[in-house]
């Protein structure tokens, strides 16, 4: 192996495990809050906002660090960030109150949305053609891999080390792997060209875009599973005139010759803006299948954390499989390959819910195995073949705002996700009458598949807007 490739190699690994940790941390300490609620004794909003508060600050900034990537360069920024990580990650694990838990969760969501933009950025500067799709497929296969793994490994952990220990444990794993990232960054990542055109900062871009991203995202995280309010809908609906002045700022300023925060240019991208579209909606359904499958297995049926991890496990193997092989298939078949992606997650969950109708209690986790592996297969055959469609089209400096946009796109639909399934999911629990737990969490489960299918229907309309071919 020549020098240049072994040294793309490893930088490329490093950023493959920043994604891989920055996502697994939105799902592995589910499983631990129980833990934390008795040894902080922490309240039920102090327990939600260790989950809300890492998503709510990971989704703000994801745009500016995009920005902030090409004025300072991706290894910069990217290194900042994950060292912010792994300090927020040790705090997170000695925390002696559930304030001091929340900010470190918080400053950890920050640190995550800083580096995570810069890896597809680092990506299209250093792959092209058919190499970027299929490193995109090694990607997809990550994010599937970290998101599914998380309820897994922090079952393991709590089983491994205790009640006790085992939820600072759970933030603890972060260190040796952020470590590994952080000296492979420092060592092989491409060094900061200084872009031809000077990037200047749009600071009234940066103010309105993180106020309307924040009225949006707000109510929406902090509410949750708890069903909305009419004041969380006009909170939500006033951030309305926010984006549509931020769309009107931008395009005076680069009418003028300056570099407004979000790039016109990307918003007049009908592929670009269609991928994104594309995957916010995609996002929504495909987050919040963990979610309600966990609390199912977990509160409805009494099983263990491990026991959720491991009956969830069939979707992590066919993401990785599918996504692995993905770019195969889209250099032979185009975009339908995300018709067939989309196909298979809505007959998986289809039939995940023909099986929780089917019986009334609780069941062997081999009855959902076949039709989450299907679902599985086919997410994986979305998600890499979504990001090389989408990220493709844009060249040259907007990239690590591009990047931005659509990761920023990919946390507001999973936000929205769980707050819409999850919403749905507790109320028709609320709403059940007579009849066992096990029985209501599954008719609770059912009515948020029919949500989630709902929403990848609408995924299989929009992808007639993507180009045929890369």
């Amino acid at each position: 192996m020549e020098k240049t490739d072994r040294r793309r190699m490893l930088a490329l690994v490093s950023i493959m495990l920043g994604a891989f940790i920055s996502l697994l941390d939105t799902t592995i300490v589910n499983v631990a809050l129980p833990d934390i609620t008795t040894a902080l004794h922490a309240t039920s909003e102090s327990i939600e906002w260790i989950i809300s508060g890492y998503a709510l600050a990971f989704g703000v900034v994801l745009i500016l660090a995009g920005r902030l990537g090409d004025r300072f360069g991706r290894k910069n920024i990217y290194i900042f960030g994950i060292l912010l990580f792994l300090i927020m990650s040790i705090t997170a694990g000695f925390a002696q109150t559930e304030e001091s838990l929340i900010i470190s969760r918080v400053i950890q969501g920050l640190a995550a949305g800083l580096f995570f933009p810069q890896i597809n950025a680092v990506i299209m500067d250093m792959y092209h053609g058919k190499q970027l799709g299929k490193i995109f497929g090694i990607l997809g296969s990550v994010i599937g891999v970290a998101t599914a793994i998380g309820p897994l490994a922090g079952g393991l952990l709590i089983e491994l080390f205790g009640p006790d220990n085992g939820w600072r444990a759970v933030f603890f794993v972060n260190v040796p792997i952020v470590l590994v990232t952080l000296v492979l960054a420092m060592l092989y990542l491409p060094k900061h060209q200084a872009p031809k055109e000077k990037v200047r900062f749009d600071i009234p871009g940066v103010l309105g875009l993180t106020l309307a991203l924040m009225l949006l995202l707000y109510p929406v995280i902090s509410r949750g599973s708890n069903g909305f309010r009419f004041v969380d809908y006009m909170w939500m609906a006033s951030s309305i005139p926010f984006f549509l002045l931020l769309y009107w700022w931008s395009v005076r300023q680069a009418k003028r010759g300056n570099q407004p925060l979000i790039s016109p240019n990307l918003l007049k991208n009908q592929p670009f803006v269609s991928g994104m579209l594309l995957s916010l909606v995609y996002f929504a359904a495909f987050t919040s299948i963990f979610f309600i499958l966990s609390v199912t297995w977990q509160t409805g049926f009494g099983q263990s954390a491990i026991s959720s991890g491991l009956a969830i496990t069939p979707f992590a193997i066919g993401s990785v499989v599918a996504a692995a092989n993905s770019n195969r298939f889209i250099m032979k078949i185009g975009r339908k390959l995300l018709h067939i992606g989309v196909a298979l997650v809505i007959i998986g969950l289809s039939a995940v819910s023909v099986v929780f109708q089917m019986h009334d209690g609780v069941f062997s986790a081999w009855w959902i195995a076949l039709p989450l592996l299907i679902a599985g297969l086919g997410s994986g055959l979305i998600i890499a073949p979504l990001n090389s469609f989408t990220l493709s089209t844009v060249v040259g400096p907007e990239r690590g705002g591009a990047s931005g946009m659509f990761n920023t796109a990919q946390r507001v639909g999973s936000s929205f996700g769980i707050a819409v399934v999850g919403s749905v999911f507790f109320r028709t629990l609320g709403d059940a009458t007579g009849g066992s737990q096990a029985q209501a969490f599954s008719d609770g489960l059912q009515t948020s598949m029919y949500v989630n299918i709902a929403l990848l229907l609408v995924c299989f309309v929009l992808v007639f807007r993507l180009p045929k071919k890369i």
